[in-house]
């Protein structure tokens, strides 16, 4: 456990502490490294990433269907970014995440979450089943309302870590936000929306948007961002016109059980 209260906190100490050791991560095109930082006695780790890549015209298989970008990137401000904005919604789904430079170029620094698995550990390495499989289906849904968002394009099982407790965490957001107006998981596959994810969308505004995430993202993505935003509040406002509040807004399960790398 780390001594810090706030995310604050946090920002500040991965802004300042000292870079001790530095480590490839054998995982991701990005090549991401595991920093070791420490300070006032405090060492703890952290991922980081000067990834900044731009491509001109790609087509490319997002959740089974193709899409075109005139304008392609992979950036270390979009991961920065997809942090601001959970964090806007009220979510704490993405862990807190800042600039700074370690190499020769800027990049996204993160917190490192110890003691988790990644969904493709779970599945392929562990063989662990999960144990409460309705909280696990709110939180699955809860991630595609926030890729559709944040309109992520490399949305995969190494992306969402798993904590002891059976909380989703989502990661490595660099392909995500661009101009796109698209929502790349239909919405008639989704029909329903966790409640501070709802409550989020629905009060989000441009302003909002713009005075934490620019210069993060430009004009055009905030535009862009506002209508996949406006897209996703008719659809779940339709689906409670039609059905109830309570049939479709919905607070996940506490957990239930502890995961086997929780253990002692």
């Amino acid at each position: 456990p780390l001594p810090f209260q706030t995310d604050a906190e946090i920002e500040a100490f991965l802004a300042e502490a000292e870079i001790v050791s530095k480590q490839q991560i054998p995982v991701g095109i990005t090549h991401p490294k595991k920093l070791t930082l420490e300070a006032d006695g405090i060492k703890f780790c952290a991922c980081f990433t000067d990834a900044d890549i731009s491509r001109r015209k790609v087509t490319e298989k997002i959740n089974g269907r193709s899409f075109f970008s005139l304008d392609w990137h992979d950036s270390y401000r979009y991961s920065i970014a997809a942090y601001r904005l959970d964090r806007l919604l009220g979510l704490e789904r993405v862990p807190p995440t800042i600039q700074r430079q370690v190499t020769r170029d800027p990049g996204a620094i993160s917190i490192w979450i110890a003691n988790t698995v990644t969904e493709t550990e779970r599945q392929r390495n562990l063989h662990v089943d999960v144990p409460d499989v309705r909280r696990w289906n709110q939180q699955r849904l809860l991630l595609q309302v926030f890729d559709n968002l944040v309109a992520n394009r490399d949305s995969n099982l190494s992306n969402v870590l798993i904590d002891p407790n059976w909380r989703l965490w989502f990661i490595d957001c660099s392909r995500c936000f661009g101009e796109t107006k698209n929502l790349y998981y239909p919405l008639e596959n989704i029909s329903q929306c966790e409640r501070r994810m709802w409550e989020g969308l629905k009060s989000l505004t441009e302003d909002d948007v713009r005075q934490r995430l620019a210069p993060l993202l430009s004009k055009a993505e905030i535009k862009a961002l506002m209508v996949r935003r406006d897209k996703m509040v008719r659809h779940f406002q339709k689906l409670i016109d039609e059905r109830s509040e309570a049939a479709v807004i919905y607070d996940v399960n506490p957990p239930s059980a502890t995961a086997p790398w929780g253990e002692d």
